[in-house]
């Protein structure tokens, strides 16, 4: 390489180094540029004190909005919502009177009371004030009237009567929480049992009381307490005022229709009216339903088909088990599920119809006889017509109240004008039953003076041979006995039947006037009669259902040797073939007669 080449290659280089220098040095400088943007942001200035304005919210704002992180945002939208949305900041953080705000501003916390002072008094002397045996036990103002976010105030009176209800029950049934404190969490479930609960959380009564009626909103406090609402002193106030129980004195303020659980709990003879309506009412159906399961498994699979036929007998009997098992979930609680079970049981007996009427030509079943014999005469008849319209009557408008968690139950009520219209028809259902009930009585002892008075006239009192075949028929449904009890005018089930009426229909009539009539009752009757009436009318009401259900209507009907129905109810007659099954002493008695009168 010449001398003037090399010079002219070692000139190019250094423009080339100079170059490569000069972008590389841009490039240091604009990166360090760049990373020193990433370093941390400098604080927004906080508003200088001299600047805050007490009458102007706008300025904490500059802080305190949701486009500031450092800093506590305020829901802007949810305090325009509320009652304090007039409200400047001040007005509550009276402490805060400069910025940067200091750890002693920032630890003084706004006070309802300095707004709500009569509020505020009560509520330092109600039980909800006491200190907690662990952290947020005791409700403060935002427990109850902070929907979410702490500027989110909400007036008590903006929430439904049913919410205000739920309101207080949400703490109250917390066990645990309630245990710490020596508070029953069975008060919530109590309510909720009661007519008032029903009326208010099921069927939306706006009129019935919830818990602030009675125990107060701020000034809540034990019924021990003599400043209470619900002490025994000032119970008479609390009920008799004018959109309640005008005229109410303290025995009904006590007695314990909206706390019957409570009350049952706490007095013993209380705990023993109840216990012995629960075991009659659980031992009789258990009785009851056994009695039909083994009829129908002695029928089902008997060597001759019962006149039913053998598939619509077992179709009954899948009925009558699904019956069975919704009684079971209806007594663990489980009322829904009991529903469906009843429906799905009603569903499978209708198949059972469909197949008999498909197949009875063919079986021969129920063939036609020309031979009536009279069982009951006219007067009879329309009083059982009564009766039935009344127990449809005082069931479709009594059960929605006792199994009220089922909201099935509840449409047909819509149809009917809600809870106030089912009352009034229950009540027309009941006034009904208590005239059918005196007819039939006045009836008997007509019928009886024509018979002399004779104690063996009254055809449906039990006997030694009522006790005989039921030993008899109980020996043969487990397999120990294949006699057959041959049956006079009434057989033993019949007669069980018959008298359960006259345990009942007392026992519902008194229970219920005490019950339409609480006030004037609670006020003569000793403090528990309302209570015991509200026991035994439910568990009565609960067991003459069950009864119908499981006893009366198979025993009458669905027996596969009656099935579909007999007619009896309607026609007053049985034919032959039915009394030589069913009554054979007496048409053995009827022939014998017959035959006197013939010679």
């Amino acid at each position: 390489m010449t001398k003037s080449a090399l010079t002219y290659f070692l000139e190019k280089s250094r423009l080339r180094v100079a170059a490569f220098g000069g972008l590389a040095l841009s490039v240091l400088v604009v990166g360090c540029i760049a990373l020193a943007g990433q370093g941390p942001h400098p604080k927004p200035q906080a508003v200088d004190s001299d600047k805050i304005d007490p009458q102007n919210s706008d300025a904490c704002m500059e802080c305190h909005s949701d486009k500031q992180e450092n800093f506590a945002a305020v829901n802007d939208k949810a305090l325009a919502k509320s009652p304090h949305k007039d409200l400047k900041c001040q007005d509550c953080h009276t402490s805060i009177d400069a910025a940067p705000h200091t750890d002693a501003m920032r630890s003084d916390k706004p006070s309802c009371g300095k707004c709500h002072a009569d509020e505020d008094d009560a509520y330092h002397l109600s039980s909800h004030s006491h200190p907690d045996k662990a952290k947020g036990d005791h409700p403060t103002c935002a427990a109850c009237h902070i929907d979410g976010d702490i500027h989110a105030v909400r007036p008590i009176k903006a929430l439904s009567r049913a919410d205000k209800a739920l309101l207080c029950s949400s703490c109250h049934k917390e066990k645990a929480r309630m245990g710490r404190y020596g508070v029953d969490s069975d008060a919530v479930e109590s309510y909720d049992e009661s007519f008032h609960g029903k009326a208010v959380l099921k069927f939306g009564n706006l009129k019935a009381a919830i818990c602030m009626d009675c125990h107060g909103v701020h000034d809540v406090l034990p019924p021990q307490n003599a400043k209470s609402h619900t002490n025994r002193a000032n119970g008479d106030k609390l009920c008799s005022k004018p959109s309640c129980h005008p005229g109410a004195n303290v025995t009904f303020a006590m007695s314990g229709a909206n706390h019957l659980r409570l009350m049952v709990k706490r007095g013993p003879v209380l705990r023993l009216v109840d216990l012995f309506f629960r075991v009659l009412t659980g031992g009789m159906i258990l009785f009851l339903t056994g009695g039909v399961a083994l009829d129908l498994r002695k029928k089902v699979f008997a060597k001759t088909p019962p006149r039913s036929g053998r598939i619509p007998a077992l179709l009954t009997s899948l009925s009558f088990l699904g019956m069975v098992v919704a009684l079971g979930f209806a007594a663990l609680g489980q009322i829904l599920v009991a529903t469906y079970c009843f429906s799905a049981s009603f569903v499978v007996l209708a198949s059972g119809y469909a197949i008999y009427f498909a197949t009875r030509k063919k079986n021969g079943v129920h063939s036609a006889s020309s031979e009536q014999f009279m069982r009951f005469d006219r007067v009879h008849r329309w009083q059982h017509v009564v009766l039935m319209i009344c127990f449809i009557m005082l069931i479709a408008t009594g059960l929605p109240l006792r199994f009220a968690q089922v909201d099935l139950l509840h449409r047909p009520w819509a149809y009917i004008g809600g809870l106030e219209g089912a009352r009034i028809i229950h009540r027309i259902g009941a006034g009904t039953l208590i005239l059918v009930w005196t007819w039939h009585i006045l009836d008997l002892l007509w019928r009886w003076k024509k018979q002399g008075f004779r104690i063996s006239s009254l055809t449906m009192l039990p006997n030694l041979k009522d006790v005989r075949d039921f030993f008899v028929t109980s020996l043969a449904y487990v397999g120990l006995s294949n006699e057959t009890p041959r049956n006079d005018r009434f057989h033993f089930r019949q007669k069980m039947d018959y008298l359960a009426e006259y345990w009942g229909v007392p026992i519902m009539v008194l229970s219920g006037f005490v019950l339409w009539f609480p006030i004037y009752w609670g006020d003569r009757l000793p403090e528990q009669a309302v209570a015991v009436a509200l026991v035994a009318h439910g568990w009565e009401a609960t067991l003459a259902f069950s009864a119908i259900i499981m006893w009366h209507l198979y025993n009458e009907h669905f027996n596969p040797d009656n099935f579909p129905m007999s007619k009896v109810w309607l026609t007053g007659t049985l034919t032959r073939e039915e009394m030589e099954r069913e009554h054979p002493i007496e048409l053995q008695r009827i022939d014998g007669a017959r035959s006197d009168d013939i010679e």
